[in-house]
């Protein structure tokens, strides 16, 4: 059973916590937070845990298989780096993205390679039945050869100017905080693109941009675009969607649903038009905190703990996230 810290003790901190607490029906007993205010509320929350305002003091004092890092992430290379100074073979789940800019996670992912520990990246995506189910019949080549597709990352968020971390300028805007789960899809289920070009716009923030718009060329001669904003009404929760036109037909994929249409029989579905829910492709999950896809990438995250392998979703993957988005700034 692995011995885990948490270092962040917001929203994803308590959530990994439950979920880590759940899955080794052993309750997390340490953790780091150096926000004075989070840490008493943490205490009450975690009333048998030790909780530490300094997460270097915390690794030098305990013995610990890994630590889950759920803090800004600006603060993610500085963390990730003193960590691996310490204790090189500790092991390091981290929320999404790795890093706040590609040199930062470059330096990172140099620095782990020296490393013995396991190194992930919460992309949580990916564990969506729906969308894994869509990567299946893409590469299975069920709609042919895709050309061309379109995808939105939307949510209802930001109206008017307010204070808090969405409108200061380090925290890097829509296309840090959100765009790296769509990103991240994207290169999961086509590759990476061979070129980009990108439109961000300030609607309501003064700083940062609240939406951002990009075009993808691919090596396969595939071409689609991506739209990523917190300012669309009407979505209460937030939405992901991809549609991608293929020479035999053609696939919508939601968080909710997946809906494909085939002109001739594909490998894996006859001819018309085929809806699956999440509810019926999603498979069962021990302990219910969040969306299911949590608790499976935390499940992983144990595997591959145990198994002493990284998971596909490690520091070297997650670098070509930050890549695209520096990539996509720049244009």
């Amino acid at each position: 059973m692995a011995k885990l810290a948490v270092i962040g003790l917001g929203e994803m901190g308590l959530l990994h916590a439950g979920l880590f607490s759940a899955l080794q029906d052993q309750p997390i007993r340490l953790a780091s937070e150096e926000d004075g205010l989070l840490a008493r509320l943490a205490r009450k929350i975690m009333p048998r845990a030790s909780v530490y305002q300094d997460y270097n003091e915390m690794i030098a004092r305990e013995e610990l298989d890994a630590v889950v890092i759920t803090t800004p992430v600006q603060t993610h290379a500085r963390i990730i780096l003193d960590i691996l100074e310490r204790s090189p073979g500790l092991s390091m789940f981290v929320e999404q993205p790795l890093a706040a800019t590609y040199a930062e996670a470059r330096k990172v992912c140099e620095a782990a390679r020296q490393s013995s520990g396991i190194h992930m990246v919460g992309f949580q995506r990916r564990y969506a039945a729906t969308f894994k189910r869509a990567r299946e019949l893409l590469a299975n080549g069920n709609i042919g050869t895709p050309w061309y597709f379109k995808s939105y990352y939307l949510m209802s968020d930001v109206f008017k100017k307010e204070h808090g971390w969405r409108f200061k300028s380090e925290t890097g805007g829509v296309m840090l905080a959100a765009g790296p789960h769509l990103l991240d899809l994207i290169i999961w289920i086509f590759g990476e693109p061979s070129s980009v070009t990108g439109v961000s716009r300030r609607f309501v923030s003064e700083e940062v941009e609240d939406f951002v718009h990009c075009s993808m060329s691919f090596p396969s001669n595939l071409a689609g675009y991506a739209d990523i904003s917190w300012s669309v009404r009407n979505f209460r929760v937030p939405a992901f969607y991809i549609e991608v036109e293929g020479t035999n037909g053609k696939l919508h994929v939601s968080d909710s649903f997946l809906n494909i249409q085939l002109d001739n029989e594909g490998p894996d579905l006859p001819a018309g038009t085929h809806v699956l829910s999440r509810p019926v492709i999603q498979p069962s999950v021990p302990f219910h905190l969040g969306a299911p896809e949590f608790c499976l990438e935390d499940q992983q995250f144990l595997s591959a703990l145990e198994m002493k392998r990284q998971p596909e979703n490690d520091f070297s993957e997650a670098t070509k996230v930050n890549f695209w988005i520096d990539r996509i700034r720049n244009s």
